[in-house]
């Protein structure tokens, strides 16, 4: 191996593992000071209290919040899969004029700001008589969520054998058995994983829910976005710590329920 390509690899593992720092530090921080006695946020804690964990049950808005979340993500999560997966299909195995352009235009919310999303969302629901609503919410997290979906589902199916759906079409099976029958079970790690990253992006984001959400029945990242003004106190560390776990837990359930390598798309 000469020089340049232990010095090639020598730095690929050393960016490797600053991007490693730079995930786990920070998440580490925050865990850190949510178990501190201080009344304020502060690095590093003094002492070990779960009294911020404790002070969150005694926060009735911070659990109405985190169910509304909940409910968001998972009604947000059931449509983008199921508008992702037939649009995904049309779009992978479809031959149609503009195919390109629609393809184009499906991944357009990545592309643009959550802000910009979120303001123009905010129009659309007025005018039609939704705005600040969980409806209007959850029609913004689907228009934003959407492309994650599509896009997994999209990679997915580029890399299945499409003879095995020729092969059920000559042995007599319909369009639509195929699809459920062979198409959907290969599709299946691609539907979970596109389908977990839907739920985490809608139940954390702040930027089309801070636009949309109703006052009076706000998630919790907009909850949260609240404290942080407001607030100085390390409960908002404790709550950002559950979410982390949450996260963590959704990941581990589909490695083991699926497998790290299935979920490759």
């Amino acid at each position: 191996m000469s020089f340049n390509d232990k010095l090639g690899k020598f730095l690929l593992i050393a960016l490797a593992g600053f991007s490693l720092l730079m995930l786990i530090v920070p998440s580490a921080i925050i865990v850190a000071i949510s178990f501190t006695e201080k009344a304020y946020i502060g690095f590093p804690p003094s002492g070990f209290s779960l009294k911020w964990y404790s002070e969150i049950l005694n926060k009735q808005q911070l659990i109405d919040s985190a169910v509304t979340s909940l409910w968001i993500a998972f009604v947000t999560t059931v449509l983008s899969i199921l508008i992702g997966i037939p649009a995904a299909f049309s779009l992978v195995r479809g031959r149609f004029l503009g195919r390109s352009v629609v393809t184009a235009f499906v991944v357009a919310p990545q592309m643009l700001p959550g802000m910009v999303i979120g303001i123009a969302l905010l129009f659309f629901g007025a005018y039609f008589g939704i705005y600040q609503s969980n409806t209007m919410v959850i029609i913004a997290m689907t228009v934003f969520c959407l492309p994650f979906a599509i896009r997994v589902a999209m990679a997915r199916l580029s890399i299945m054998d499409s003879t095995l759906d020729e092969a059920s079409a000559s042995l007599g099976s319909s369009r639509l058995g195929t699809f459920f029958r062979i198409t959907i079970p290969q599709m299946l790690p691609g539907i979970v994983a596109g389908g977990a990253f839907v739920f985490i992006e809608a139940f954390d984001n702040i930027t089309v829910a801070l636009f949309t959400a109703s006052p009076r029945n706000r998630p919790l990242s907009v909850e949260l976005y609240n404290l942080v003004q407001f607030d100085s106190s390390p409960i908002v560390a404790a709550i950002s710590s559950l979410e982390i776990l949450f996260a963590f837990l959704m990941m581990l359930v589909l490695a083991r329920s699926i497998g790290l390598d299935k979920l490759r798309v």
